[in-house]
């Protein structure tokens, strides 16, 4: 059987934007190659990947997350990242502790 090869920075940025996405790589590429082996592609690659993707069409320079492009989060550090997603926990329990619950009166008459 011929071994695949995979030239390393491909490799690398595959594990590391499947990290980013907090997605197993080697499942990611099995589901993948499921894929191609039952469903081969009839045009071209590049249509058969984006028939997988659906409509997902983001570039890195395209917004992302609170005013951050694709390319500007996957950029960031773990911690970074990490601290991100602490400060909108934060945020949203804020935001529910500021809800009030209010009490509803039914005063409809039901016809009869």
């Amino acid at each position: 059987m011929e071994a695949l090869q995979i030239p390393s920075h491909l490799r690398e940025s595959f594990v590391n934007t499947c990290r980013h996405l907090q997605l197993d790589a080697n499942r990611v590429l099995e589901q993948f190659v499921i894929r191609f082996v039952s469903q081969p592609p009839k045009l071209s690659i590049d249509e058969w990947v984006q028939n997988i993707l659906g409509d997902i069409m983001l570039s890195g320079t395209d917004e992302f997350v609170d005013g951050l492009t694709v390319d500007e989060y996957f950029s960031l550090t773990e911690e970074q990242r990490d601290a991100l997603w602490e400060r909108w926990e934060q945020e949203t329990d804020q935001a529910v502790e500021r809800m009030t619950a209010r009490e509803v009166v039914v005063d409809a008459n039901f016809a009869g």
